[in-house]
């Protein structure tokens, strides 16, 4: 995106540096401007919330640097520990009104009820910030969370094999403004709604977006495009996933 002519901001509530933060902080250093909402790293138990990122994205706002910029708002979102992802006067959803079997189970997804919450929270603070600009906002998750959706797993990590930790949410919002300086990529969107996607690929859907023309992009692999392969398979440690489920490879 610097290369194309963006101004590129990297603004983050995650850590800056460690098991998890090294890769990000790659990319934040490419950026012409990175800020983090704290110094911590993989050690840290203590968070700040996601809230703490907007005066961060205010103050880049008001500078108004270009015509063409390019904004990466990396969240905490509903990551476990849960109950440490919202403030209190969003703790509304209650343990009694959950459907799993165990009283421990329900307060769990309790706490990730509100946690969703308080997260539909932040990303409409971000949506509204560009309402009056010709603006494209994507906002997708790098994982999903099972909260006893199976009636046994929590969380998420490698040796999972459920849907809800793959199917991830996905919202593409484009301002008023974008949908009339460029209905073309809006009835482009519009279209690949239903469409199944990988984001390892969101590269090539991004780029496609932003008509940006570079060697390295495959239309094939970009959700927005007539090229776009639905038929790809998805590959959870070497066997195939399809419609929520693993599918073991022939021996």
């Amino acid at each position: 995106m610097k290369a194309a002519g963006y101004h590129t901001v990297w603004l983050s509530n995650q850590e800056v540096t460690g098991i998890y933060g090294n890769v990000p902080r790659a990319y934040a250093d490419r950026c012409d401007e990175k800020k983090f909402t704290t110094i911590h790293d993989t050690e840290t138990t203590v968070y700040e919330f996601d809230e703490k990122i907007l005066p961060l994205l205010d103050d880049s706002l008001q500078k108004n640097h270009s015509a063409k910029n390019f904004y990466v708002l990396h969240l905490l979102g509903t990551h476990l520990n849960y109950k440490a992802r919202y403030p209190e006067e969003f703790d509304i959803f209650q343990a009694d009104g959950e459907p799993a079997a165990e009283d421990f189970q329900r307060k769990f997804q309790a706490e990730y009820d509100n946690a969703v919450l308080y997260n539909d929270f932040i990303v409409e603070e971000i949506i509204k910030r560009f309402e009056d600009k010709d603006a494209l906002i994507i906002y997708v998750s790098d994982h999903g969370e099972n909260v006893f959706d199976d009636g046994i797993h929590l969380g998420h990590g490698p040796g999972g094999k459920d849907k809800w930790q793959y199917e991830i949410p996905m919202v593409i919002w484009c301002s008023k403004q974008f949908k009339e300086n460029h209905s073309d990529l809006v009835e482009k969107i519009s279209e690949a709604k239903n469409l199944p996607f990988m984001t390892d690929d969101m590269i090539h859907a991004v780029l496609d977006l932003m008509k940006i023309q570079t060697p390295d992009f495959d239309s094939r692999r970009s959700l927005f495009s007539e090229d776009f392969d639905i038929t790809r398979k998805r590959i959870y440690k070497d066997n195939e996933y399809k419609n929520g489920e693993i599918i073991p490879a022939r021996s």
